[in-house]
């Protein structure tokens, strides 16, 4: 397994690369994107996606880092629409002030659209250059695949579910569902395309989607205790509106066993990706 520092020096080495536009004239929501691509993300999803090929793959990063990059653009540019005054209506993310309060509603609206065009051109590009039969078939199954989570059926439809109600409204099933689709999805996807584009079979595949979904679940959850412990009067929709707190860290843990559970008779390099995902699930311990 490739050392985990390396990968996010590399990961952030080639992400800058494919912004150096300084002599564009469009450099103004230009300078807005990499605002918010480089405000001091944890590179959380890309990390699971790299660490999951790494698991099972020798073969040379450049096939899975574009994978990533798509998938922290989508994420970034669903943060820049979340804190805009149509939704969440956030002045700071990161303890900085967020896009549209730098570059105005407008330019942070197109440089979340921006991200996530260029998303797109950047797996197109890289699949249009591959030219081994089964890698491109891989290629296609993981863009697929991203597109889907990021959709109207996952990430935007919890955003929708998100500002669609009271959170006097919510039920638990709701909640958790919203937490899957805004949340977990992409988490899932993350993970998922790594074992795709690592040449897993079907079978594997399944396993590490269920990987992936209980450890979305169970980091959402972690943000919900951690989210208490810095405002326990922010009023918004929390999943300890429905659970206590020390039923929440077991359930915690529940999803966490059932995650590693699945991984079960896979044929891990190391141990990279359950360390991995267990720092993610224990920030608040």
């Amino acid at each position: 397994m490739r050392d985990l520092d390396n990968l996010l020096e590399k990961f952030n080495n080639y992400l800058s690369s494919l912004l150096e536009y300084d002599n564009s004239p469009q450099h103004k929501v230009i300078d807005s994107m990499k605002y918010s691509l480089f405000s001091g993300g944890k590179r959380i999803r890309p990390l699971l996606s790299l660490i999951t090929f790494c698991e099972f793959s020798e073969d040379s990063l450049d096939k899975i880092l574009p994978f990533a990059a798509a998938i922290e653009m989508i994420h970034t540019y669903s943060l820049i629409h979340d804190d805009l005054p149509a939704m969440d209506d956030d002045d700071f993310r990161r303890e900085k002030p967020t896009n549209h309060k730098v570059y105005s509603e407008g330019i942070a609206i197109l440089a979340g659209d921006g991200l996530l065009n260029m998303s797109m051109e950047i797996l197109l590009r890289h699949i249009e250059n591959i030219e081994d039969p089964e890698d491109l078939k891989r290629a296609m199954r993981a863009m697929k695949y991203i597109y889907n989570a990021t959709g109207v059926n996952g990430m935007i439809g919890g955003q929708t579910i998100d500002i669609s109600r009271d959170v006097s409204d919510y039920t638990e099933d709701e909640c958790e569902n919203m937490y899957k689709l805004k949340t977990g999805a992409l988490i899932k996807a993350s993970v998922v395309v790594g074992g795709i584009i690592a040449g897993l079979d079907p079978d594997n595949i399944t396993k590490l989607a269920r990987f992936g979904e209980s450890i979305g679940i169970a980091y959402q959850f972690e943000d919900d205790l951690l989210d208490e412990e810095k405002d326990p009067d922010s009023g918004e929709i929390n999943m300890l509106l429905f659970k206590d707190k020390e039923d929440l860290q077991n359930e915690i843990i529940d999803l966490t066993n059932g995650a590693y559970e699945a991984l079960d008779g896979l044929e891990l390099k190391e141990d990279a990706l359950k360390n991995f995902a267990a720092k993610l699930v224990n920030r608040s311990r």
